[in-house]
């Protein structure tokens, strides 16, 4: 299962059919009893379909309207859905006869993932910059975790611009400037934005890349540049519970 805290984010609703890969070997289980429905020592790629008698991916689960896909290596595979690869698990629901797709991934991949869509590499020592923007990203989604809401996903993946594993960076200066600031948030405001494409626009013009760049480069740290846009803003670590 993925790393705590756990993001829940919406890929697909309302679909007659889907695509659903696995590389590798993987458990299949009923999320909503717990039970181990399946295990598989190899990958597996079918079409899953919604039946009169519950959801069918290469065999008919009778009487399940939910499964659950948990890869054996969940760092180096993934599950792959309508050709994008997600971290973490993928619950599927079967609602009447449409399917839904919800991936659970871990707040850090989360906000790798997005991250990686808004800045590509580039010449020039990024990292406090780099990791100025995952902390405000990280707290923007985990206050919206927090947040009361649909018990089902915290986040609509189209909306906020998520694309899975297939966007994130693996370059040194971006790898660092995720573990130096890993659980590092802004304290939590009263009322959540939620996390969304205007809501990341809207952070890009309250601190444009180019300026924070620009403190990096003249040795500011991520705190720093952060206070520069936010004034008074405090910060903290993400307590995770046992």
């Amino acid at each position: 299962m993925p790393e705590k805290p756990t993001v829940k984010v919406l890929l697909a609703k309302d679909k007659e059919v889907l695509s659903v890969e696995v590389q590798g070997a993987h458990n299949i289980y009923d999320p909503l009893s717990g039970t181990k429905l399946e295990s598989a020592f190899m990958g597996s790629s079918y079409y899953m379909y919604p039946t009169t008698d519950g959801v069918k991916w290469g065999q008919e689960f009778p009487g399940v309207y939910q499964v659950l896909i948990v890869p054996d290596e969940p760092t180096s595979t993934g599950v792959t859905v309508n050709g994008v690869t997600y971290g973490g698990v993928v619950a599927f629901y079967q609602v009447k006869d449409r399917l839904a797709a919800v991936n659970w991934i871990s707040l850090e991949e989360f906000t790798s993932s997005l991250l990686s869509s808004i800045f590509l590499p580039q010449e020039g020592d990024q990292r406090e910059a780099l990791a100025s923007y995952a902390v405000l990203i990280r707290s923007k989604a985990y206050e919206k975790m927090l947040a009361p809401g649909n018990t089902f996903w915290d986040f609509q993946g189209e909306a906020c611009g998520y694309k899975g594993r297939s966007t994130i960076r693996l370059d040194e200066p971006f790898v660092q400037a995720m573990q130096n600031s890993k659980l590092v948030i802004m304290r939590p405001s009263e009322d959540p934005e939620g996390l969304t494409k205007e809501a990341i626009a809207d952070m890009l013009q309250t601190m444009p890349f180019e300026k924070a760049l620009g403190l990096a480069q003249d040795g500011r740290t991520a705190r720093h540049i952060l206070q520069k846009f936010y004034p008074n803003t405090e910060f903290q670590l993400i307590e995770l519970k046992s």
